[in-house]
């Protein structure tokens, strides 16, 4: 029987030939499940050809690390795994869609996404209570032997190991991202911390405090921060600091230069009302922008300006209409949990005195505060911070605080570091700045290119998907800064100073 022969647009394609690649495919992802790993189990492969053709291979590493890796027909030859937010919980892989452009499984990549070693929901530590093996799952074991297993696993399928393995990942996945810069530098060549939730406790403790101000009798139903109130705050902070940057467009290109105080606000006398505050509604708004101080050492950066009265701003995280905050929920919930194993743990009663002791334990396992990049540094890695400075979940002042630990621990750090700040943007995304780019591209050029990313370009679509505005970011301590003329919608119109 002769092949049938396609002619399309001058292109000869053999039906057979499409046919047994496609059938090699198959068998190759089927023959996986026979593949044996120490202290692995694959449980199932699929070949998946809707989207980009791939095959999926579900496994559990140990007890209950369960992942999920991707292996595209059409290998780049490269390897990246996607981190997972807040506790996880589930099988999440934040590669499969990060900033702008095509996800890691488009453009080519194997890629693994992990549970971290439980199943939950993202907000709810119960599963921790007691249960050491699954904090420190959680903390950084459970990354890592996704990585080692999901490259194993890439060599068998492909019959090579990949040229080049990457990270990338926002909140909890930036936190990772940092993790493995410090405890297992010989995993990626390149990784993206985005938001980074790195300082568990400091953050969490940083809203104990908070929380311990706005209700200090454990009496958390009802809002002492009304929607009228996020009003007033947001538009008198940009109507005092939105200019200061040469651009009236809604956003603060550095909060830390707006010289706007809580205490500039209108103060109610007597009953609240819509133009002003009481007494207990500013106290509770410094506790929110608050940096405390713990036996002489700041346990949390505290939040700067910005983005208070948009959606997905305050309201979204940190006050609510009937009560405790999302944010406020999550730090109880860590404290009970991780640090006192105490589900009944009484939030009003902590007086810090002894904090840095009874977090010890739990930083250990979740932190990664270590500046030392020095063996990551030695292997020539790579790694790109980025926060978005109207993030309300985890500061941007953090992230800036340990970069500039890190570069005064290393004045070389920019060697294989860098920072970007992202003006007008919310937790790993929205808001009314520019909130995407391109930082799968930004750390594979720097990797094998050695192109040091410095200008690169964010944007921001509209509701139809359509680009309405795009910014330069700039390598920290550098801001965009606006020229003085022409479209400032437009990223040309900026320069990075």
């Amino acid at each position: 029987m002769n092949a049938i022969i396609w002619v399309t647009a001058g292109i000869t394609v053999s039906a057979f030939a499409l046919v047994a690649e496609q059938s090699n495919a198959n068998e190759a992802c089927a023959d996986l499940t026979s593949f044996m790993l120490q202290d692995t189990r694959i449980k199932t492969t699929e070949q998946v050809d809707a989207g980009t053709p791939h095959c999926k291979v579900a496994g559990v590493i140990e007890k209950e690390i369960n992942f999920e890796l991707l292996l595209p027909n059409d290998w780049n030859g490269r390897f990246m795994m996607g981190g997972g937010g807040a506790y996880v919980g589930s099988i999440q892989n934040q590669a499969l869609r990060y900033g702008s452009g095509p996800g890691a499984l488009e453009r080519g990549y194997a890629t693994v996404g992990t549970d971290t070693g439980h199943v939950s929901s993202m907000v709810d530590g119960e599963w921790a209570l007691n249960n050491a093996e699954r904090q420190e799952n959680f903390g950084h074991r459970a990354v890592h032997l996704t990585a080692v297993t999901a490259k194993a696993i890439i060599e068998r399928y492909y019959m090579r190991a990949p040229e080049y393995s990457y990270f990338v990942g926002c909140s909890r996945g930036g936190g990772q991202a940092m993790m493995e810069t410090q405890r297992y530098p010989e995993d990626f060549d390149g990784l993206v911390a985005g938001a980074p939730a790195y300082d568990w406790t400091g953050f969490t403790g940083g809203q104990i405090r908070t929380v311990q101000t706005m209700y200090p009798d454990g009496d958390t139903t009802g809002t002492v921060l009304t929607k009228a109130n996020l009003e007033l705050l947001g538009k008198t902070i940009i109507a005092a600091c939105d200019a200061h940057d040469g651009v009236a467009d809604g956003i603060l290109t550095d909060p830390r230069n707006c010289p706007f105080e809580p205490d500039d606000l209108k103060k109610c006398e007597g009953n609240a009302h819509t133009d002003c505050v009481t007494t207990k509604q500013l106290t509770a708004i410094k506790a929110i922008y608050d940096a405390p101080i713990i036996d002489g050492r700041r346990i949390f950066a505290g939040f700067p300006y910005g983005g208070e009265h948009i959606p997905g701003g305050w309201q979204a995280s940190v006050v609510s209409t009937d009560g405790l905050s999302p944010r406020s929920e999550f730090a109880i919930d860590f404290y009970q949990n991780f640090v006192f194993s105490d589900p009944y743990w009484d939030y009003t009663q902590y007086d810090f005195a002894n904090w840095k002791k009874d977090v010890a334990q739990v930083s250990a396992m979740l932190d990664a505060t270590n500046t030392d990049l020095s063996q990551f540094k030695k292997r020539n890695g790579r790694i790109i911070f980025w926060t978005g400075w109207s993030d309300h979940l985890i500061t941007a002042l953090g992230t800036i605080e340990y970069y500039d630990k890190l570069t005064a621990a290393d004045p070389d750090a920019d060697e294989y570091s860098r920072l970007y700040m992202l003006p007008g943007t919310l937790h790993c995304a929205g808001g009314p700045g520019p909130d995407r780019a391109d930082w799968l591209e930004a750390i594979r050029a720097w990797v094998e290119d050695g192109k040091a990313p410095e200008r690169l370009v964010s944007l921001q679509l509209n509701e139809n998907g359509s680009m309405s505005r795009t910014r330069p970011v700039c390598p920290y301590p550098q801001i965009a800064s606006y020229r003085g003329k022409g479209d400032p919608d437009d990223e040309a119109n900026f320069a990075c100073k």
